[in-house]
């Protein structure tokens, strides 16, 4: 028969043991797959739209088609509509521990905005074995230049009886 002593001895040093062991993370491991975006900020005209390019890194442990990548879009105003391109319109093979060409990843429609306006959203690529991308943040610019507004009537209705009342005094004192 076994002691009671010895029995909580291993008792203690098991759980300890496994606290020890679940208060360290596990290593960091490399991203199996990343999106990497050749410019991630474009300017378009209101309602225009835009296509960001850019390369997909593939080291999952296995071949993939651009069709088995997704793209997930959160954090765009409502006034922007992101649509994917990768893998839709032409399917092509990234093997593993290779990167793709550049290719259009995705396209951002704009609805009416004001011109000189900024917006930003953030995307991750998916897999279809479930590996993420680190999240990333793309700025649609709108052209032109924000309006500078008029200065009020009655600022201007001042400064105009201003110009007059001096030019009076002005040929008052050259009559006299």
């Amino acid at each position: 028969m076994e002691s009671p002593l010895r029995h909580r001895i291993f008792t203690v040093a098991f759980f300890s043991l496994s606290l020890f062991l679940l208060t360290f993370p596990p290593a960091a491991m490399a991203d199996a797959i990343s999106v990497q975006i050749s410019n991630s900020v474009l300017t378009t005209a209101s309602g225009g739209t835009v296509t960001f390019d850019g390369t997909v890194t593939n080291a999952s442990g296995s071949d993939l088609n651009a069709s088995d990548f997704f793209l997930n879009f959160f954090e765009f105003d409502p006034l922007l509509t992101p649509t994917q391109d990768l893998g839709v319109a032409t399917d092509f093979l990234i093997p593993n521990n290779s990167t793709s060409l550049e290719v259009a990843l995705f396209d951002i429609s704009l609805g009416g905005a004001t011109p000189g306006s900024n917006f930003s959203g953030k995307f991750q690529l998916e897999d279809s074995l479930g590996d993420q991308s680190v999240t990333q943040i793309v700025t649609v610019s709108v052209l032109g230049s924000t309006p500078i507004s008029e200065p009020p009537t009655a600022v201007l209705l001042l400064a105009s009886f201003c110009a007059i009342a001096a030019l009076l005094v002005k040929f008052r004192t050259i009559l006299l």
